[in-house]
């Protein structure tokens, strides 16, 4: 080989290196996660620490509302859609 085809060909493997060495870093940098199953041990199992404060959800109830109203009041009355007649003739 002449000296420029050896400095292009050392290129070439130097790029393809570089460009197999950035793939298996990015590789290992997206490595997927995996789960397995274990027995647990008997004893205190590490958990994470509570919050100290928590929210409940609020509890929401309905309260009646009723008018204030006195026994010396007098009571509502509606006129009847009978006229003079009243009930007195059912």
């Amino acid at each position: 080989m002449t000296g420029k085809k050896k400095r292009e060909e050392e290129a070439r493997l130097r790029a393809e290196a570089e460009a197999r060495a950035r793939a298996e870093a990015e590789a290992k940098k997206t490595k997927p996660r995996t789960a397995s199953w274990q027995k647990v041990t008997k004893g205190p199992v590490p958990v994470a620490r509570p919050a100290d404060y928590i929210q409940l959800t609020p509890i929401v109830q309905p309260i009646p509302l009723v008018p204030y109203s006195t026994q010396l009041q007098p009571l509502a009355m509606y006129e009847d859609d009978f006229g003079d007649e009243g009930y007195d003739e059912y």
